[in-house]
């Protein structure tokens, strides 16, 4: 128990101030990189809940095929992952021109997507094989579906990291806020 602040009643117990987070602790908060994976994981876990959702929904009940459910899974959950990885994670990066970006996230987002069509359909035939109760199928079909999800988690930050959300081939640090400015400069006609 730590002693009374002056003026107060010395009967009643004071509680102690958490302690702030000091040492290696509070610089990893502060790290841009730990941000980054904290951004990105959230933003992956709110895209693969909708993704699930969206497949699993559209398998389930409205019976189509796989690879049909995989593509609806993979817009309901590609689409916001492009949006809460660039405000989450790599808003502060210079990045490449907007449309080398979506092409370059599409990419990789295609080839999670071809990765969930093969798995999902091999799935789907074994778990034909294991049950004939379509609800267990499509639970085990859904669970293949977020494993791809799951395997395609790191590697993805990677390619974003090092590819995606990176400044161009031939672009200096700083050039983008220079670009932004010179264009700025170059809208203003002379009086």
């Amino acid at each position: 128990m730590t002693e009374p602040a002056s003026g107060a009643d010395p009967a009643e117990p004071v509680a102690a101030a958490a302690p702030a987070p000091t040492g290696r602790l509070a610089g990893l908060r502060q790290s841009p990189f730990v941000r980054k994976v904290t951004g990105y994981s959230a933003g992956s876990v709110i895209a693969a809940f909708t993704s699930e959702i969206a497949f699993a929904g559209s398998f389930g009940v409205l019976h189509v095929g796989t690879t049909l459910a995989s593509l609806i899974g993979f817009v309901g959950g590609a689409i916001p992952n492009y949006f809460l990885n660039k405000r989450w994670a790599w808003k502060d990066q210079g990045s490449r021109s907007r449309r080398d970006e979506i092409l370059l996230y599409a990419l990789v987002s295609i080839a999670a997507f071809a990765a969930s069509v093969v798995v999902t359909g091999y799935a789907e035939r074994y778990a034909r094989t294991l049950t004939a109760t379509r609800g267990l199928q499509v639970v085990l079909v859904a669970a293949a579906y977020l494993a791809v999800s799951g395997v395609f988690f790191i590697g993805k930050f990677v390619a974003y990291e090092l590819v995606v959300f990176t400044r161009g081939p031939g672009a200096r640090k700083g050039s983008a806020g220079r670009r932004a400015a010179g264009a700025t400069r170059s809208r203003r006609r002379p009086s």
